[in-house]
């Protein structure tokens, strides 16, 4: 790693290096944590581990994640960021729902374009079905998702209202966002449940697809009075 002097001297301003050392703490910190929660379970590993485990204070643990739920769901915004962007940047001739449609069948998690390659991996494909596991297993992170769901659905009615020019609070964006949460809830049981089966990484993807499909086609004929394809520029 290079020092502090010779990264100023390479033109990378001392605002920059501080960022970027506060994200490796961060994902230091959340890597760690995640490795005890699925060996020992969620509720069993404490804060105090977690911080003696990735040798920084108890008070640096709370500072980058406020919550012990927060460590396990550290992609949270990674994930309602990659719904924003693939409905804000469809292209022309595509729906809201089309573009969803996409993000949640084509890939594992909605942020990595990867798509399904990484279930190949043998190594990669034990460690998502052993967190996914430690998810289930935790009373106190199933009760998280909830309300994470919650916010996700605030925030897609007011993204769908503005992306289909309806009024700030119609029903219509409610229900679509509602809808599109509730697809998801199902996409990640039905993910969860081929894993906890140890299915072939070719059988999971197929499983998946087929509820994300099932659902979004019927979305596409449910709301095509007011998701219109988008028009050319």
């Amino acid at each position: 790693m290079a020092s502090s002097s010779s990264v100023q001297e390479a033109g990378v301003p001392p605002a920059g290096l501080r960022a970027w050392k506060k994200a490796r703490t961060r994902l230091t910190i959340s890597n760690i944590a995640t490795g005890l929660f699925m060996r020992d379970g969620f509720e069993a590993v404490t804060v105090a581990q977690i911080a003696a485990a990735a040798e920084v204070s108890v008070k640096t643990v709370f500072n980058y994640f406020p919550s012990k739920e927060e460590l396990f769901f550290d992609r949270v915004e990674d994930v309602i960021g990659a719904l924003v962007d693939a409905v804000v940047e469809r292209p022309a001739g595509a729906t809201v729902v089309g573009a969803l449609h996409g993000v949640l069948a084509d890939r594992l998690v909605p942020f990595d374009d990867d798509g399904w390659r990484r279930l190949r991996n043998a190594e990669d494909y034990e460690r998502f079905r052993r967190f996914l596991a430690t998810e289930e297993a935790s009373p106190a992170l199933r009760t998280r998702r909830l309300v994470i769901a919650e916010l996700w659905t605030a925030r897609l009615a007011q993204l769908f209202a503005h992306q289909l020019g309806l009024p700030k609070g119609d029903p219509r964006a409610a229900t679509l966002a509602a809808m599109v949460i509730a697809v998801m809830t199902l996409r990640a049981r039905t993910l969860s449940a081929a894993m906890a089966e140890r299915l072939s990484a070719r059988t999971v993807e197929r499983r998946v697809r087929a509820v994300v499909d099932e659902a979004f086609e019927r979305l596409a004929v449910a709301f095509a009075d007011v998701d219109l394809p988008r028009p050319a520029a």
